[in-house]
């Protein structure tokens, strides 16, 4: 015969509170990575598009200044021989001083950065239909965009899963 004298037994589960709390968050950050596919919106892509052109232009006028420098001191390296000879640039501080004159103006003139600015906008339709069409700037400037939203959609889906999972196993 069984007799119960007001005992109880609790049941603990096997899976600890802190692996319920990181499965939550990783599968939080997870659900979050689909921001990956969200539509990408036509100010974002121009205004994106035109940080990389920005970027690329300042990074091209400080491998100039560099070769600059080197050949101030009659000692230019074959790595600023070959940008300089990307770029179209003759082994002259005259060339170099005026291709970062023209580099510095195509991301500063006003009416420069409108047309650029217009050209991306015009191409929009035509670079999410077919990403082929797209040139290096433009690819950049997408996969850019996609991917911040990747990060920031796992940064706060991981926060809401954790927030989640917390709120889920307080005081059991």
């Amino acid at each position: 015969m069984y007799t119960d004298y007001g005992s109880s037994y609790t049941q603990y589960s096997t899976v600890s509170e802190r692996s319920k709390r990181l499965g939550a968050t990783v599968l939080g950050g997870a659900f979050g990575m689909t921001c990956y596919y969200l539509p990408v919106t036509k100010a974002g892509f121009i205004n994106e598009s035109y940080r990389v052109t920005k970027r690329i232009a300042e990074k091209d006028i400080a491998d100039l200044t560099k070769a600059a420098n080197e050949i101030t001191k009659n000692k230019l390296s074959n790595e600023s021989k070959i940008i300089l000879h990307q770029l179209g640039v003759a082994e002259t501080l005259d060339a170099i001083k005026d291709k970062c004159k023209n580099l510095k103006e195509s991301i500063t003139d006003p009416t420069t950065v409108k047309a650029m600015k217009k050209d991306f906008s015009d191409n929009f339709k035509k670079y999410k239909k077919d990403a082929s069409l797209m040139d290096t700037v433009t690819a950049k400037a997408m996969s850019n965009i996609k991917w911040n939203g990747f990060k920031w959609g796992m940064g706060i889906g991981a926060a809401l899963g954790a927030a989640l999972s917390l709120l889920a196993t307080k005081d059991r």
